[in-house]
């Protein structure tokens, strides 16, 4: 008899072991850690992403054309030849306020520039911008030098300084 209760009681460690160890591999699978690849189902909108794309090493040279859809102020910038920047943008929406207050500011230390914004949420206010630009998702601004150009194009949040020193860029080009 004096055997018998040890015995037993390293039986169910033995088996509690087994059982807990069961439980953390099916912990773990659920969790991600197998070699199957994962899948995510999310409903929620993606995350703004800062996209910047100079001239050099742009995919392609995107030129603005004052056509009959494009906005007036647009196209006399665009005739005139002189500097723009455009923003199209959602009211409310945190990367667009802030990129907006951060072009509000720098308007008038540029009085040789032209600041166009646009409401994306109105879509003839923007007539056919969104297609010359290619971009469909605000915020997202566009810096033309003189010759009607896009040096720069961002989508997404970015700092004044970075802004500035765009538009310091057209004027010179």
């Amino acid at each position: 008899m004096r055997y018998r209760v040890p015995w037993a009681c390293a039986v169910r460690m033995v088996l509690l072991s087994l059982a807990l160890f069961v439980g953390a591999a099916a912990v773990l699978m659920s969790a991600g850690c197998s070699d199957e690849p994962a899948t995510t189902t999310t409903a929620a909108a993606p995350p703004t992403v800062t996209t910047t794309t100079p001239v050099g090493d742009a995919p392609r040279l995107t030129q603005l054309l004052a056509e009959e859809g494009t906005p007036l102020e647009v196209a006399q910038a665009l005739n005139t030849q002189k500097p723009l920047v455009i923003l199209v943008y959602v009211p409310g929406g945190t990367d667009d306020e802030l990129v907006k207050a951060s072009l509000g500011t720098l308007a008038p230390r540029y009085k040789d520039v032209s600041f166009v914004s646009y409401n994306f949420d109105d879509p003839e206010s923007l007539g056919d911008l969104t297609t010359q630009l290619g971009s469909h998702y605000p915020p997202f601004a566009a810096f033309v030098d003189s010759h009607g150009i896009v040096q720069y194009f961002i989508t997404g949040y970015a700092d004044e300084a970075v802004f500035n020193q765009y538009v310091v860029n057209i004027r010179q080009l």
